[in-house]
């Protein structure tokens, strides 16, 4: 594996690493509302390929959902799940 391959591996797993702190950071700001992953971005003030894998795991794990078609940019907007009722603060 060459250097640049280790980095971006070892960079994809500090984010993965995120993803529980990250979880509900998402779920408060699609509490407001569905958003694009630039919009959830733009809110979190973190970069939009950070947000696709955190979206993504959500995704996986029921937490979120796509909602109608991609905008003409190609991006869906998300939403909570039904089943996920954010946990009280």
């Amino acid at each position: 594996m060459s250097n640049t391959q280790t980095t971006r591996l070892r960079e994809m797993l500090d984010i993965a690493q995120d993803e529980m702190i990250m979880r509900d950071r998402i779920a408060d700001v699609l509490g407001q509302g569905p958003k694009t992953i630039p919009e959830i971005a733009q809110a979190l003030g973190c970069p939009s390929r950070e947000v696709t894998v955190w979206l993504f795991g959500m995704r996986r794990y029921g937490l979120v959902e796509a909602i109608g078609r991609a905008d003409v940019d190609g991006y869906f907007q998300y939403e909570l799940a039904k089943t996920h009722s954010p946990e009280p603060a």
